[in-house]
């Protein structure tokens, strides 16, 4: 690669790292089916390492565990073991939503909710299938009638390819994905170095330790590790951009991979344009690159993005071109994303101070009417409003991101998601401390007055010490 590009490169990392304040961040770039570029930025105790972050060091990649999750369901499609278009009952009785396809499972589509039941799973902790089960989860929609992401969904699929194959999930794809693909950074532990994951203070250079719990069978729904390098390659492959040939057709060929990348069904949030659609286990978008002499340019790409506490993470590859980019970050707040990082690999300078997506304020005031819901709450460290409109709660973060108007639900002191987004159809509840609000339960989500409160008990636990320069 190009010098220059590389420093390019690198300078969009910079940016995004000074942008969001993560601890440790790490990229790659793929061209041509091969990995042209790594890097990594960050001090070594913020990398929770010794020496520092490099790219070889693994971070949690969240929910970019789902589409390769979709691989191993593609290949029981292939083997003739299961059918897209079969109910899952009919391979899992016991399972919830037993009258969806797998498509509609694959697809976000299932009418399931997005979290189990129970208390924030991605801190403390996932559910056996047998909790799954038992916990008698409700239907949001009939099957198939819209989108609505659900990391039940593919607890779900994670489910199936066990028993289709008769152990776990992460054994499978190990030996049926990762190998073949050489991708040998991966896996739902750490295979090498890695980093620790933080909660950065929203308005303090201070940090907060966040859990890595086990997710038990939540687990296809984003406990995996791996580096930036890995999951360009995995993108790469995907989007049939790979140099692997025979062996990468072994492992899927380029039809059901083309199948994956379709899109299917519009991610609709509200007021938003319809930029972004999912296939099956595949997130497909009308990226805009900004390039100097050309303006924003559209570019269609495929790939995932991934959070869990601590960790976020964005794989995005141009169908067209070919070129793929990965980044992770170890702050649950967030870098922003890696359309910056894709404009760079085309060969220019893109502006490093569009990623500036974590420097969000406090936000908000106390609206009239529920001053003790309303005004600025945090979903960990990062910002939200809840404002009243009307008969109407909105819930906003401050930086622009998901937004749900709620309406009262069915039971006194809960309100349920009525828009277009991540909480439509799940309910709203305060949570009382000695007769006050300390806490907004969010689809099983824990806002805070302040970021991680100490006074509230916060699933997963708060760090022993609390909030604290690193």
């Amino acid at each position: 690669m190009d010098d220059g590009l590389g420093v390019a490169l690198g300078d969009v990392v910079a940016g995004l790292r000074d942008g969001s304040r993560a601890p440790a961040l790490s990229a790659a770039a793929g061209r041509g089916g091969d990995v042209v570029w790594a890097g990594a930025v960050g001090a070594p105790a913020r990398a929770g390492t010794d020496g520092g972050p490099t790219p070889e060091h693994a971070f949690r990649i969240g929910s970019i565990t789902k589409p390769m999750v979709a691989v191993a369901v593609m290949r029981l499609v292939e083997e003739g073991k299961v059918a897209l278009h079969d109910p899952i009952g009919a391979h899992l009785p016991d399972a919830p939503a037993a009258d969806a396809t797998i498509a509609e499972l694959l697809s976000h589509t299932s009418g399931l909710p997005a979290e189990p039941a129970g208390a924030w799973w991605e801190r403390a902790g996932g559910s056996t299938w047998e909790q799954i089960v038992a916990s008698g989860l409700p239907r949001l929609v009939a099957p198939g009638t819209r989108y609505h992401y659900s990391n039940v969904g593919f607890a779900v699929l994670g489910r199936l390819v066990e028993v289709a194959r008769g152990r776990a999930w992460d054994e499978v794809l190990r030996d049926e994905l990762w190998a073949p693909l050489g991708m040998t950074a991966t896996g739902r532990v750490p295979a090498g170095p890695h980093v620790r994951g933080y909660a950065v203070h929203p308005h303090a250079d201070l940090v907060h330790d966040e859990p890595v719990a086990d997710y038990l069978a939540m687990g296809p729904a984003g406990e995996l590790w791996s580096t930036p390098s890995d999951l360009v390659r995995f993108g790469m492959w995907l989007a049939c951009h790979d140099t692997l040939g025979a062996a990468g057709d072994a492992v899927l060929p380029v039809p059901a991979r083309r199948l994956m990348t379709a899109p299917r069904v519009v991610v609709d949030e509200p007021g938003a344009a319809w930029t972004g659609t999912y296939g099956l286990g595949v997130r497909v978008r009308k990226d805009l690159l900004d390039l100097p002499g050309e303006g924003s340019v559209p570019v269609r790409t495929v790939g995932h993005s991934g959070s869990v506490p601590g960790f976020t993470a964005d794989l995005r590859v141009d169908v067209g071109s070919g070129d793929a980019v990965a980044v992770i970050g170890s702050s649950t707040g967030g870098f922003g994303d890696g359309t910056g990082l894709l404009a760079a690999l085309r060969g220019v300078r893109p502006d490093v101070g569009r990623a500036d997506a974590g420097r969000a304020g406090a936000g908000g005031g106390v609206g009239a009417g529920l001053p003790e819901l309303t005004g600025a709450w945090y979903w960990g460290p990062v910002p939200f409003t809840l404002r009243p409109e009307g008969d109407r709660l909105v819930l906003a973060g401050t930086a622009g991101g998901r937004a749900t108007e709620f309406v009262p639900g069915g039971t006194p002191r809960t309100w349920v998601g009525v828009t277009a987004g991540y909480w439509q159809g799940e309910t709203l509840r305060p949570v009382e401390q000695e007769g006050r609000v300390v806490a907004l339960d969010v689809g099983t989500f824990c806002f805070t007055r302040s970021p991680y409160a100490p006074e509230v008990e916060i699933p997963g636990g708060h760090d022993g010490v609390g909030w604290h320069a690193l």
